[in-house]
């Protein structure tokens, strides 16, 4: 399936594109610290699985650790990228718990496991996924201890539930540094009025595509967008109707996006958008299609134009913000010059 999806499609766990974004950031965030730690427990499993009783036990855990970190780098092409991730995770719990399970019960050291994916979810998803996560786990590490060796679990109740509490105090306190931090980045860098990005959330953005173009040589897309006379949206309708169309505007931009591009609002009713792998002429399609989503139904209930602005940096050339953002702002003037409604493609073409 084509990831360059045209509408959001939400799920349980996103259910709007603001959610999605979150998890977005969360995950790219926590997946350089989160491949490392993976590396380092195969590692710790490879070198160690020979001196445990049942070598073959740790297999499974060996085996779900090991697939979650493939898995966790290709979740982004996905429509759904939460649910890929969250999978992954649950996968991992229940080849852990298999490994228990397998190698006796509580007494294994593939106990110590068990942590790792609870902070996983508790990390990145949303309280109601954490609570469904954090219930399977515990029923899960129950399930293998009893099972392996149901006289022990008997006589050492303490064996079973010092592994529950584990796993609820580890996704506890991940949820509560995860809350923290949603809450102190949304503040700094989300525009209260349409809920996207702002300014200081396209600083770092560029500052991170202009790293990664150095690195991999792969191109980035700028839009530029502004609402068609809305000046006079404000002046006729009042300040109020002018907000509702900036947030149903802001609503069909993002509507249009890939799961991982993230839009920002400028200021006023201009907006940005970056995307990450993308030339010019896949750029403008993009573009292209949020300039008929404006303009095929009311915005607020008010018929609506955007004129787009579009460049983007070359295949194997550095991209540079400030080069690539006066490019596209050019294409915009010449998109309003032309007559609006359109999108202006960096001094090449215009497609009405």
């Amino acid at each position: 399936m084509d990831h360059r999806t045209r509408e959001f499609r939400p799920s349980w766990i996103c259910r709007d594109p603001l959610e999605r974004a979150r998890f977005v950031d969360l995950h790219r965030k926590l997946l350089p610290a989160n491949a490392r730690t993976l590396a380092l427990l195969v590692a710790v499993i490879l070198a160690g699985i020979w001196w445990v009783p049942h070598p073959a036990a740790f297999l499974p855990a060996l085996a779900g650790v090991a697939g979650f970190g493939g898995l966790q780098r290709l979740a982004e092409r996905f429509q759904r990228p939460e649910l890929w991730v969250y999978t992954g995770l649950l996968g991992a719990e229940a080849a852990i718990a298999a490994a228990i399970f397998l190698a006796g019960g509580a007494a294994t050291p593939a106990m110590a496991l068990l942590v790792w994916p609870a902070v996983g979810v508790a990390g990145r998803f949303p309280n109601r996924a954490l609570i469904l996560a954090t219930g399977y786990a515990m029923l899960l590490a129950a399930a293998a201890i009893i099972a392996a060796d149901p006289a022990q679990a008997r006589e050492i109740p303490l064996s079973v539930g010092l592994a529950v509490t584990a796993i609820v105090a580890a996704g506890a306190s991940a949820a509560v540094l995860r809350d923290s931090d949603v809450e102190s980045r949304g503040a700094a860098i989300l525009d209260p009025l349409t809920g996207m990005l702002n300014r200081a959330a396209l600083v770092r953005r560029t500052e991170e595509l202009e790293l990664q173009s150095r690195l991999t040589g792969e191109p980035v897309g700028v839009i530029l967008a502004d609402l068609d006379h809305f000046k006079a949206v404000n002046d006729t309708h009042g300040h109020s109707a002018g907000d509702a169309v900036l947030k149903d505007a802001a609503y069909v931009i993002r509507r249009e996006l890939r799961a991982y591009d993230l839009a920002y609002r400028l200021g006023g009713e201009e907006f940005a958008i970056l995307l990450a792998g993308s030339d010019a002429a896949t750029t403008a399609a993009l573009a292209e299609r949020i300039r008929a989503a404006v303009a095929e139904a009311p915005v607020a209930g008010l018929p609506l134009t955007v004129s787009i602005g579009v460049a983007a940096s070359e295949r194997g050339a550095e991209f540079r913000w400030a080069s690539v953002y006066e490019r596209a702002d050019g294409a915009l003037y010449r998109a309003k010059a032309a007559g609006r409604d359109r999108v202006a493609v960096d001094e090449v073409r215009v497609l009405a």
